[in-house]
């Protein structure tokens, strides 16, 4: 009786079976993989957060058993069509036997690339979206930790589910071995203090008012048609051969300041039909070849040669015959390879993906570890010269990732730069780029603390590295989209030296180990009303007239000679104030507070009691429209503590003086 009643049982099984499999209903045992944000890889930088992509993994239903649910969080990277094909792959953190991928199409029909295998080396597989508000589903049917997709052209996908069967597979960990990098010890604030500059500004106003120099220098101005050959002294055509930049690095070197020449731009007449933006390539060449860029990695080994503390056989100089052919005069210890690259509002032809600009920098680092042969990258020329970063404009930590990824796949784990560098502008626009109505202060972009979580990333990945902020800063005309603004009893011109002062404070602070406001003079009259037009500490060339922030950025540079930021020091009741106090320390153990209330209001609270601990003498210095050392004044100090009235403009206690 049992044994004829299980036969029965089996053979409703059976029939049930063949009944769903006639029926055409599949039964899948697999299962979804939760995805997080933190799996995915922004391989472009570009477009918003590619987090919408898999946040709502827990809300949209079951799509593998027709249960899907419609996403309500919108991921769509923009109209923009020169940013296409856009990349993004999921690192799942071990391999699964992936069965299956659904995508919620948001837009209707189009294509869109499935991959598997890992980076730089995947296998792809191009399938078409069909619908509208739909779930469509992607067998794939593979082992995998990786998932890539590729978007070919504008379109909204809200929500991407994986299922897969059975338990993730182990995976072996691969991650290249490099030697950690000690932290370079951070350069003094007479060092950290710096602008941006021309060879043709005085060289005398700029010693007197900062340590570092960031140099605009364009690649066109050391070469000329038809041999192309380096031209430093005089420079080539472009500068008229009137530009002696031997005499100018010597000049400045001998004044104390420290340069990184910022080699920017195309040499045009080289790459013919390209524009001075454009990537120095050739039209036909690879983006993300590092031997693509040999001519610009060739030409930085010529940069590094000649400035560089190394001497160079002279067969390797390729020096125009009209040129002092010389090596190694030890005038520099950094070269900038851009400037700019992620320039979005630029398009393709001039936009650097990370890995495009980590190929280049490969090649411009010690070419692509010499596999481009002799002659090529800046180590080529000298082992101790220093790469920087081209400056980025936006202060995206996943375009560093993603040139960090490039390196661990491409140059065992070796990051091709010793120098990261951003630029930065405080304004009302906030994070969204470009510019909107105002600047705004430091305190009130939060500078300080967006820069202290670049630095710790910058340290934790990237180990080793300095960390600079090279542009920076505000208009003085109060009709430009980035001008400082009077506020109370300060004019415009003020509060742009309040705010740069404050500034370098924050980015002090953040752990930032060079800060350059843009730039040393203005590039227009006083009148003009355009974005960077009046953003210079003396006005335009030929007139060199100090404005109040050339006399309050010397004074800081000036006072803090010799010292490095310490701790922020401001006491509780302080802060509660509003008001900051950071604190200075030379390694003679000399001291000093910087202090000043973090609001945009003409504020001032009288009254306000520092410590000083055992000091017995202390001078108050204010940085005043005339002076590039200030006004110092004695103040008593009672019971270990001066009382001083605090501003929106910074005062600096000198403490034991």
């Amino acid at each position: 009786m049992a044994d004829r009643s299980l036969a029965s049982v089996g053979g409703v099984v059976v029939a049930l079976v063949l009944a769903i499999f006639c029926s055409g209903v599949r039964i899948h045992a697999d299962q979804q993989i939760v995805l997080r944000p933190d799996m995915i890889t922004n391989e472009d930088a570009l477009g918003p957060s590619s987090a919408a992509l898999v946040d709502e993994q827990t809300t949209v239903g079951d799509p593998g058993s027709g249960k899907g649910l419609r996403p309500t969080s919108p991921f769509f990277p923009g109209w923009s069509a020169w940013q296409y094909p856009l990349h993004y792959f999921i690192d799942m953190g071990a391999a699964h036997n992936v069965t299956r991928v659904f995508l919620y199409n948001e837009t209707g029909g189009g294509q869109v690339v499935l991959s598997t295998g890992k980076p730089f080396a995947w296998h792809d597989q191009t399938v078409t979206l069909t619908g509208y508000r739909t779930w469509n589903e992607f067998p794939l049917a593979t082992t995998t930790r990786y998932i890539r997709l590729t978007l070919l052209h504008a379109i909204s996908l809200p929500e991407m589910v994986v299922y897969a069967n059975g338990p993730a597979l182990p995976v072996a960990n691969n991650a290249p071995h490099v030697a950690r990098r000690a932290q370079p010890e951070r350069p003094t604030m007479d060092q950290f203090v710096g602008t941006n500059a021309f060879i043709d500004d005085p060289i005398d106003k700029l010693a007197a008012s900062v340590g570092f120099v960031r140099e605009y220098h364009d690649w066109s101005w050391d070469t000329e048609a038809p041999d192309h050959l380096a031209r430093f002294q005089p420079s080539g055509a472009a500068g008229g051969h009137s530009w002696f930049f031997d005499d100018y690095y010597g000049k400045l070197k001998a004044d104390g300041v420290t340069v990184s020449p910022a080699v920017q731009g195309n040499d045009t007449v080289y790459f013919p039909g390209a524009k001075g933006g454009d990537k120095p390539i050739a039209a036909d060449a690879d983006p993300d070849a590092p031997a693509s860029y040999l001519v610009h990695a060739q030409h930085l080994y010529q940069y590094a040669a000649r400035y560089g503390n190394a001497t160079v056989a002279a067969t390797n100089l390729a020096i125009a015959p009209d040129q002092p052919k010389r090596s190694g005069l030890g005038l520099l210890r950094y070269i900038e390879n851009w400037n700019e690259p992620d320039a979005t509002w630029a398009g393709k032809t001039v936009y650097f993906t990370p890995y495009e600009l980590a190929a280049m920098c490969s090649a411009d680092y010690d070419g692509d570890q010499g596999r481009m042969g002799k002659a090529v990258g800046v180590r080529g020329a000298d082992p101790k010269m220093r790469l920087v970063l081209a400056g980025l404009s936006r202060n995206r930590l996943d375009y560093l990732a993603d040139m960090k990824l490039w390196a661990d796949y491409h140059r065992q784990g070796d990051f091709p730069a010793d120098v990261i560098n951003f630029h930065h502008y405080s304004s009302d626009a906030g994070d969204e780029g470009g510019f909107k109505t105002t600047g705004i202060s430091p305190e009130a972009d939060n500078l300080r603390e967006k820069f202290a979580n670049i630095v710790a990333w910058c340290h934790a990945n990237i180990p080793g590295r300095e960390v600079w902020v090279t542009e920076f800063g505000y208009d003085t005309n109060v009709h430009s989209p980035l001008h400082a603004p009077a506020i109370g009893s300060y004019t415009a011109q003020q509060v742009q030296g309040i705010w740069l002062v404050r500034s370098y404070l924050a980015l002090a602070a953040a752990g930032i180990d060079r800060a350059s406001m843009f730039m040393f003079r203005d590039t227009a009259a006083a009148a003009d009303w355009g974005v960077f037009a009046t953003s210079g500490m003396v006005t335009q060339k030929g007139e060199w007239t100090p404005k109040p922030s050339y006399y309050y950025i010397a004074t800081l540079k000036n006072r803090l000679s010799g010292m490095r930021f310490s701790a922020d020091v401001t006491p509780v009741d302080l802060k509660a104030k509003n008001i900051l106090v950071y604190q200075f320390v030379a390694a003679s153990g000399k001291t000093a507070d910087v202090v000043w209330c973090g609001t945009s209001s003409d504020a001032q609270q009288a009254g306000i009691s520092i410590p000083v601990k055992s000091a017995k003498r202390a001078t108050l210095v204010d940085f005043t429209d005339d002076s590039t050392a200030g006004k110092a004044t004695p103040v008593d100090v009672n019971n270990a503590a001066v009382t001083i009235t605090v501003r929106e403009k910074p005062v600096i206690l000198m403490i034991g003086e």
